[in-house]
């Protein structure tokens, strides 16, 4: 099945672009359908359609994007595969702030359906240095909920996390403790990083 589904992925993808809103959400329910009955067997197909679902969560309008991200979150519900991490990883680089704190958004979901430690935890890292580092607030606020799943899905990684980014891990764990948002910027021109609350 998964064979077929394979040889029909530019159609799809190109419905799911489609500029018809009810062509593209009728692909997109489809996709999300082939993701629950698949489970896991979805995983080959995670890099044939998910840069398109994450591609439409950068469209202005809110029923496109509100529509990939379900399809999104039911993919990594049912797939439960950390393939699809590195995707939500590029993504929170992206200019749209929509597209960012979709992939955020994810790779919470994704720490939130893992029961096991089996993931990518340089992935995930990542992840929480981009997201402690943005612009936007909301996205801040995702990443700091990202670090404190991170940490118990993952506590033997955390010591050698903090070793490697000491003063980023004290301001997301003051801000944890204190329920206030930070903001993390790097300053190139310095030898070191500073909070900036």
């Amino acid at each position: 099945m998964v064979a077929g589904i394979r040889s029909l992925s530019r159609p799809l993808n190109n419905a799911m672009n489609s500029e018809r809103s009810r062509l593209s959400g009728a692909t997109i329910e489809l996709i999300t359908a082939l993701s629950v009955g698949l489970g896991p067997a979805f995983e080959p197909l995670l890099p044939i359609f998910i840069p398109t679902l994450l591609g439409l969560c950068a469209r202005t309008s809110k029923v496109y994007t509100s529509r990939a991200k379900a399809s999104i979150f039911a993919v990594i519900k049912h797939t439960q595969s950390s393939s699809i991490l590195p995707y939500l990883a590029a993504s929170v680089h992206n200019k749209s702030l929509s597209l960012r704190l979709v992939a955020a958004e994810g790779v919470l979901a994704y720490l939130n359906f893992n029961t096991s430690n089996g993931t990518r935890t340089h992935v995930i890292e990542d992840v929480i240095q981009s997201t402690s580092e943005d612009v936007s607030e909301v996205v801040r606020a995702v990443g700091k909920k990202i670090y404190e799943a991170y940490e118990a899905l993952l506590p033997d990684s955390v010591e050698r996390f903090v070793q490697k980014f000491p003063l980023m891990t004290t301001c997301l764990t003051c801000a944890i403790q204190c329920h206030c948002i930070i903001y993390y910027c790097h300053q190139e021109v310095h030898s070191r990083a500073r909070p900036c609350f």
